[in-house]
């Protein structure tokens, strides 16, 4: 008989700090945004950028705001290459109105659109910003080649806006933003169902992403990770864009973008792909609402499991009564990777994961020969699945300091890149790195391991964080 004794797993969090000078994204200002007109809400629809926009168009008519400025329109430009567009041009006649046109969002299978307008669409021009003139919801099917005409999403309401649509992932879902009655505070996002084809009534995401303050621009791409833009959450100032995950019991506490896609103006409107690599969102951060583009240079890590550390030291021990009262009896536990240790209950490190056997076999003193075999057992070690991150556990400020993540246990996932946030603000790639702290303290270091599981087509990214603590050494700092 025999038992195997384990450690207790500690969970940790951590907000990870940021160095000046250091950047994670690249940003580019769109080549068709301009400093006349606003341009935002940038989503991909068959290679096209569809976006709404209050530039002119002189084939349509279109009511002015009071800062005499045309109301919103749908616009297209096709890419051509990086930051090389066509003319913006209106996407469908169809979905036009007097009023205020979008956001658009598409259906997963892009045969359906789900667009923002002006509710009472005939109403006259002075009434266009009044308060009873609200936004609602609209949906249109492609069919024929053009979009047809449009119904009204069934929860519209002339008291107040439904606008910012998208689709859940499978289609089953739409979130929107809304200043309905009942919320956490301004703007709140609610999602509906469609059960039997319609759409359910709005449900309130929660207050792990609504706040006192305003949240809207909802964004879902096809890992179910949730964007959103918040004045509610802190950040760098106005509206900042947040990210959240789903959990079992709803959406996690969400984590803020770094600059330069947030910034001290209004941000929001982000669309982006699974691997959040490169994509687009909307800035005020020129005097106008504008659209940039973005690529990611190494990325931040979000929602990180704690680190399990592979446990390959054991107690062995036989509780049974060995019944030897009068024979002198000594006891030596043997291991197959060729230790041996005498007692009756010991403590052995094995060399990592494998298969092994242990037998505790008893002595005769008076004869130094073997009594009887007491006890013999085969097992497996497994190593956790998991990316894992090899390094001291407590290292010298101002010393070069390896780090490893070649003994990650991803069976079936072909890894393509190791990122490494240190929690200084410092960050690299590879699979092997050094870094050196230049502060006392504890950090917790983070490593994305970005890849494919087996038969998957798009990437995904898995990271772990473990804390490391950085103690003062004698060597002198340097200037």
């Amino acid at each position: 008989m025999y038992k195997i004794l384990l450690l207790l797993t500690i969970v940790l969090f951590a907000t990870p700090l940021r160095m000046p000078g250091q950047s994670r994204y690249e940003v580019t200002k769109a080549g068709f945004s301009t400093q006349k007109y606003d341009e935002f809400c940038p989503v991909l629809y068959k290679g096209d950028i569809v976006f709404c926009s209050n530039q002119e168009d002189e084939f349509l008519i279109t009511y002015q705001n009071r800062r005499r400025r045309g109301l919103f329109n749908i616009f297209k430009v096709e890419i051509v290459e990086t930051n090389e567009y066509t003319s913006p041009e209106i996407f469908s006649r169809n979905l036009h109105t007097s009023f205020n046109d979008g956001p658009v969002a598409f259906s997963p299978d892009e045969n359906m659109a789900v667009y923002s307008r002006n509710i009472n669409a005939d109403a006259r021009a002075r009434n266009v910003v009044d308060l009873n003139n609200n936004l609602g919801l609209y949906f249109t099917e492609f069919s024929d080649g053009e979009w047809a005409n449009s119904t009204a999403f069934k929860h519209n309401n002339i008291n107040y806006s439904i606008t910012t649509p998208c689709f859940s992932p499978d289609g089953q879902y739409l979130y929107y933003g809304s200043n309905m009655p009942g919320g956490y505070g301004g703007t709140d996002i609610y999602r509906s169902r469609l059960v039997d084809g319609e759409w359910s009534e709005p449900e309130n995401v929660g207050k792990n992403i609504n706040t006192p303050g305003n949240e809207v621009y909802p964004f879902i791409p096809r890992n179910g990770e949730l964007f959103f833009a918040s004045d509610g959450h802190g950040g760098l100032g106005k509206k900042d864009i947040f990210l959240s995950g789903h959990a079992e019991s709803g959406w996690i506490k969400p984590v803020h973008l770094e600059a330069p896609i947030n910034s001290k103006d209004d941000d929001f409107g982000l669309f982006t792909g699974e691997d959040f690599s490169m994509g687009y969102f909307s800035s005020n951060r020129d005097a106008s609402d504008d659209i940039y583009s973005f690529s990611t240079l190494v990325p931040q890590l979000f929602n990180c499991d704690t680190l399990i550390e592979n446990q390959y030291c054991f107690e062995f021990r036989d509780d049974q009564d060995p019944g030897f009262d009068t024979i002198p009896v000594s006891y030596v536990w043997e291991f197959s990777d060729g230790s041996k240790i005498e007692g009756l209950r010991v403590e052995h490190c094995l060399p990592g994961a494998g298969k092994y056997w242990a037998k505790l076999t008893s002595f005769d003193n008076t004869t130094d020969k073997t009594f009887q075999t007491q006890s013999t057992m085969e097992f497996e070690l497994v190593d956790h699945i998991q990316p894992y991150i090899t390094s001291s556990d407590t290292m010298i400020e101002y010393t070069d300091i390896l780090f490893s993540g070649l003994e990650s246990n991803l069976p079936d996932y072909t890894i393509e890149k190791y990122v490494w946030d240190f929690g200084d603000g410092g960050f690299m790639t590879g699979p092997e790195v050094v870094h050196r702290y230049k502060r006392t303290g504890i950090f917790y270091v983070k490593l994305g391991l970005i890849g494919y599981a087996e038969g998957a087509t798009e990437k995904e990214m898995k990271c772990v964080i473990k804390p490391v603590i950085v103690v003062a050494g004698n060597q002198q700092k340097p200037d």
